[in-house]
Protein backbone atom coordinates (compact mmCIF):
# COMPACT_ATOMS: atom_id res chain seq x y z
CA UNK A 1 0.00 0.00 0.00
CA UNK A 2 2.94 2.46 0.76
CA UNK A 3 4.58 1.43 -2.46
CA UNK A 4 1.13 2.47 -4.26
CA UNK A 5 0.56 5.97 -2.40
CA UNK A 6 4.73 6.76 -3.43
CA UNK A 7 3.98 5.92 -7.07
CA UNK A 8 0.65 8.22 -6.77
CA UNK A 9 2.39 11.40 -5.60
CA UNK A 10 5.53 10.57 -7.66
CA UNK A 11 2.78 10.92 -10.97
CA UNK A 12 0.72 14.07 -9.12
CA UNK A 13 4.40 15.59 -9.44
CA UNK A 14 6.36 14.76 -12.62
CA UNK A 15 2.54 14.58 -14.91
CA UNK A 16 2.50 18.85 -14.89
CA UNK A 17 6.07 18.56 -16.48
CA UNK A 18 4.96 16.11 -19.05
CA UNK A 19 2.15 17.66 -20.50
CA UNK A 20 4.32 21.17 -20.35
CA UNK A 21 6.56 19.33 -23.27
CA UNK A 22 6.99 20.28 -26.17
CA UNK A 23 4.12 19.10 -28.99
CA UNK A 24 5.69 18.15 -32.90
CA UNK A 25 2.06 19.24 -35.00
CA UNK A 26 1.12 19.56 -38.30
CA UNK A 27 -1.43 20.92 -40.65
CA UNK A 28 -2.19 20.86 -44.47
CA UNK A 29 -1.93 24.27 -46.02
CA UNK A 30 -2.35 25.10 -49.38
CA UNK A 31 -2.41 21.27 -50.16
CA UNK A 32 0.91 20.47 -48.12
CA UNK A 33 1.96 19.10 -44.65
CA UNK A 34 3.35 22.06 -43.10
CA UNK A 35 4.86 21.89 -39.43
CA UNK A 36 4.84 23.52 -36.31
CA UNK A 37 6.14 22.76 -32.70
CA UNK A 38 3.90 23.59 -29.80
CA UNK A 39 3.99 24.40 -26.03
CA UNK A 40 1.12 25.05 -23.46
CA UNK A 41 1.27 25.67 -19.81
CA UNK A 42 1.02 22.52 -17.85
CA UNK A 43 -1.70 24.29 -15.48
CA UNK A 44 -4.34 26.96 -15.06
CA UNK A 45 -7.18 27.52 -17.61
CA UNK A 46 -6.10 29.83 -19.57
CA UNK A 47 -6.96 31.60 -22.06
CA UNK A 48 -3.12 31.97 -22.51
CA UNK A 49 -0.94 34.30 -24.29
CA UNK A 50 0.61 32.93 -27.67
CA UNK A 51 4.16 33.93 -28.81
CA UNK A 52 4.54 33.00 -32.65
CA UNK A 53 8.33 32.62 -32.97
CA UNK A 54 9.85 32.42 -36.00
CA UNK A 55 13.36 30.61 -36.92
CA UNK A 56 16.17 32.56 -38.76
CA UNK A 57 16.91 30.97 -42.32
CA UNK A 58 18.42 27.78 -42.16
CA UNK A 59 16.80 26.94 -38.41
CA UNK A 60 13.50 25.51 -37.58
CA UNK A 61 11.08 25.84 -35.28
CA UNK A 62 12.15 23.44 -32.89
CA UNK A 63 15.34 25.59 -32.22
CA UNK A 64 13.26 28.24 -31.60
CA UNK A 65 11.00 27.07 -28.71
CA UNK A 66 13.96 25.24 -27.15
CA UNK A 67 15.21 28.64 -26.51
CA UNK A 68 11.80 29.75 -24.82
CA UNK A 69 11.09 26.57 -23.00
CA UNK A 70 12.74 28.25 -19.69
CA UNK A 71 10.65 31.36 -19.51
CA UNK A 72 7.84 29.54 -20.62
CA UNK A 73 8.01 27.07 -18.05
CA UNK A 74 7.92 30.15 -15.61
CA UNK A 75 5.17 32.15 -16.94
CA UNK A 76 1.42 31.53 -18.45
CA UNK A 77 2.49 31.50 -22.02
CA UNK A 78 1.69 29.70 -25.24
CA UNK A 79 4.18 28.70 -27.93
CA UNK A 80 3.81 28.06 -31.47
CA UNK A 81 6.94 27.96 -33.69
CA UNK A 82 6.29 26.88 -37.47
CA UNK A 83 8.55 25.35 -39.53
CA UNK A 84 9.11 28.01 -43.32
CA UNK A 85 8.72 25.94 -45.82
CA UNK A 86 12.03 26.54 -47.15
CA UNK A 87 14.03 26.72 -44.39
CA UNK A 88 17.51 26.99 -45.79
CA UNK A 89 16.15 30.20 -47.39
CA UNK A 90 14.01 31.31 -44.53
CA UNK A 91 10.44 32.75 -44.95
CA UNK A 92 8.95 34.01 -48.20
CA UNK A 93 5.33 36.32 -48.11
CA UNK A 94 4.79 33.44 -51.37
CA UNK A 95 4.92 30.19 -49.71
CA UNK A 96 4.44 31.39 -45.78
CA UNK A 97 2.34 34.49 -45.77
CA UNK A 98 -0.03 35.18 -43.14
CA UNK A 99 -2.48 32.99 -44.03
CA UNK A 100 -0.26 29.73 -43.49
CA UNK A 101 0.94 32.08 -39.87
CA UNK A 102 -3.02 32.39 -38.92
CA UNK A 103 -3.46 28.34 -39.99
CA UNK A 104 -0.82 27.46 -37.25
CA UNK A 105 -2.78 30.12 -34.74
CA UNK A 106 -6.52 28.71 -35.16
CA UNK A 107 -4.70 25.32 -35.17
CA UNK A 108 -3.54 25.96 -31.77
CA UNK A 109 -7.38 27.72 -30.68
CA UNK A 110 -8.95 24.46 -31.68
CA UNK A 111 -6.82 22.76 -29.26
CA UNK A 112 -6.22 25.10 -26.41
CA UNK A 113 -7.36 28.35 -24.78
CA UNK A 114 -5.50 30.90 -26.46
CA UNK A 115 -6.40 34.88 -25.76
CA UNK A 116 -7.00 35.99 -29.11
CA UNK A 117 -6.12 39.52 -28.41
CA UNK A 118 -2.58 38.62 -26.80
CA UNK A 119 -0.98 37.11 -30.14
CA UNK A 120 2.49 37.86 -30.18
CA UNK A 121 5.42 37.93 -32.74
CA UNK A 122 8.52 36.75 -31.97
CA UNK A 123 11.36 36.68 -34.74
CA UNK A 124 15.41 36.02 -35.00
CA UNK A 125 17.09 36.80 -38.06
CA UNK A 126 15.52 36.39 -41.65
CA UNK A 127 12.59 35.50 -38.96
CA UNK A 128 12.86 38.81 -37.05
CA UNK A 129 13.00 40.50 -40.58
CA UNK A 130 9.45 38.47 -41.24
CA UNK A 131 8.00 39.21 -37.65
CA UNK A 132 8.52 42.87 -38.64
CA UNK A 133 6.86 42.76 -42.15
CA UNK A 134 3.99 40.22 -40.74
CA UNK A 135 3.49 42.53 -37.57
CA UNK A 136 2.78 45.34 -39.46
CA UNK A 137 0.29 43.39 -42.21
CA UNK A 138 -1.23 41.92 -39.57
CA UNK A 139 -1.58 45.07 -37.41
CA UNK A 140 -5.13 44.37 -36.00
CA UNK A 141 -4.36 40.99 -35.64
CA UNK A 142 -1.54 40.60 -33.50
CA UNK A 143 -0.72 42.62 -29.96
CA UNK A 144 2.97 43.19 -30.44
CA UNK A 145 5.92 42.63 -32.43
CA UNK A 146 9.99 41.48 -31.00
CA UNK A 147 12.81 40.35 -32.79
CA UNK A 148 16.46 39.79 -32.53
CA UNK A 149 19.17 40.72 -34.71
CA UNK A 150 17.22 41.62 -37.81
CA UNK A 151 15.65 45.10 -39.41
CA UNK A 152 15.30 46.80 -42.84
CA UNK A 153 18.37 47.03 -45.10
CA UNK A 154 16.85 49.68 -47.70
CA UNK A 155 14.02 51.72 -48.70
CA UNK A 156 12.19 49.23 -50.46
CA UNK A 157 11.61 47.38 -47.48
CA UNK A 158 10.37 50.33 -46.32
CA UNK A 159 7.04 50.33 -47.86
CA UNK A 160 5.70 47.39 -45.15
CA UNK A 161 5.41 50.37 -42.49
CA UNK A 162 2.51 52.01 -44.84
CA UNK A 163 0.80 48.82 -44.90
CA UNK A 164 -0.01 49.04 -40.87
CA UNK A 165 -3.86 50.46 -40.10
CA UNK A 166 -2.69 49.68 -36.39
CA UNK A 167 0.38 51.63 -34.49
CA UNK A 168 1.45 48.25 -33.48
CA UNK A 169 4.04 48.28 -30.64
CA UNK A 170 7.46 47.10 -32.02
CA UNK A 171 10.47 45.96 -30.07
CA UNK A 172 13.88 45.47 -31.65
CA UNK A 173 17.15 43.72 -29.99
CA UNK A 174 20.21 43.79 -32.09
CA UNK A 175 24.09 43.53 -31.08
CA UNK A 176 26.09 46.55 -31.68
CA UNK A 177 28.73 43.99 -33.62
CA UNK A 178 25.67 42.24 -35.55
CA UNK A 179 27.92 41.46 -38.78
CA UNK A 180 24.28 40.79 -40.74
CA UNK A 181 22.79 44.16 -39.83
CA UNK A 182 24.84 46.69 -38.83
CA UNK A 183 23.85 49.46 -36.52
CA UNK A 184 23.04 52.25 -38.76
CA UNK A 185 20.53 50.29 -40.88
CA UNK A 186 18.80 49.34 -37.44
CA UNK A 187 18.68 53.18 -36.04
CA UNK A 188 17.30 53.97 -39.64
CA UNK A 189 14.71 51.09 -39.67
CA UNK A 190 13.42 52.27 -35.88
CA UNK A 191 13.65 55.86 -37.39
CA UNK A 192 11.08 55.33 -40.72
CA UNK A 193 8.54 53.21 -37.80
CA UNK A 194 8.94 56.33 -35.40
CA UNK A 195 8.38 58.63 -38.17
CA UNK A 196 4.98 56.39 -39.56
CA UNK A 197 3.86 56.84 -35.85
CA UNK A 198 4.83 53.13 -35.08
CA UNK A 199 5.37 53.23 -31.01
CA UNK A 200 8.79 51.28 -31.87
CA UNK A 201 11.67 50.53 -28.89
CA UNK A 202 15.74 49.79 -29.93
CA UNK A 203 17.40 48.17 -27.89
CA UNK A 204 21.37 47.85 -29.05
CA UNK A 205 22.97 45.14 -27.06
CA UNK A 206 26.37 45.68 -26.50
CA UNK A 207 28.95 43.89 -27.18
CA UNK A 208 26.87 41.36 -28.98
CA UNK A 209 26.89 39.78 -32.07
CA UNK A 210 24.34 38.16 -34.59
CA UNK A 211 23.91 34.64 -33.55
CA UNK A 212 20.89 33.66 -31.01
CA UNK A 213 23.29 32.07 -28.61
CA UNK A 214 25.10 35.48 -28.08
CA UNK A 215 21.76 36.90 -26.24
CA UNK A 216 22.07 38.51 -22.85
CA UNK A 217 21.05 35.87 -20.19
CA UNK A 218 17.78 37.90 -19.21
CA UNK A 219 17.04 38.18 -22.73
CA UNK A 220 13.83 37.05 -22.74
CA UNK A 221 12.75 37.86 -19.58
CA UNK A 222 13.38 41.42 -20.59
CA UNK A 223 11.36 40.29 -24.54
CA UNK A 224 8.34 38.84 -22.25
CA UNK A 225 8.47 41.64 -19.98
CA UNK A 226 7.41 43.94 -23.06
CA UNK A 227 5.21 41.83 -24.84
CA UNK A 228 3.20 41.01 -22.38
CA UNK A 229 1.96 44.17 -21.72
CA UNK A 230 0.56 44.96 -24.54
CA UNK A 231 -2.71 43.58 -25.69
CA UNK A 232 -5.51 44.12 -28.39
CA UNK A 233 -8.43 47.07 -27.24
CA UNK A 234 -11.13 44.60 -29.38
CA UNK A 235 -11.25 41.52 -31.23
CA UNK A 236 -8.32 40.60 -33.83
CA UNK A 237 -8.86 41.60 -37.35
CA UNK A 238 -7.33 39.87 -39.99
CA UNK A 239 -6.70 41.53 -43.19
CA UNK A 240 -6.12 39.09 -45.97
CA UNK A 241 -2.80 39.80 -48.17
CA UNK A 242 -2.61 39.73 -51.86
CA UNK A 243 0.76 38.12 -52.71
CA UNK A 244 2.59 41.19 -54.93
CA UNK A 245 0.71 44.42 -53.38
CA UNK A 246 -1.02 45.80 -49.98
CA UNK A 247 -2.96 43.76 -48.12
CA UNK A 248 -6.72 43.67 -49.87
CA UNK A 249 -8.64 46.17 -47.64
Amino acid sequence: MRKISLCLVLLALFAPQARAGVERASLTFAGRDRIYYASVPASGSGPFPLVVLLHGSGGDGAQMIERWKEIAAQEPMALAAPNSLHTAEGWTLRDDGPDFIRGVIEAMEASHPIDPRRLYLFGQSGGAVYALNLGLLESEYFAAVAFHAGGWRGPAEYKFADFARRKIPIAMFVGDRDEYFPVDSVERTARVLAERGVPVELHLLAGRRHAYSDVPDDFHDTVWKFLKAKSLDSAPRFTPYRLGGAPMR
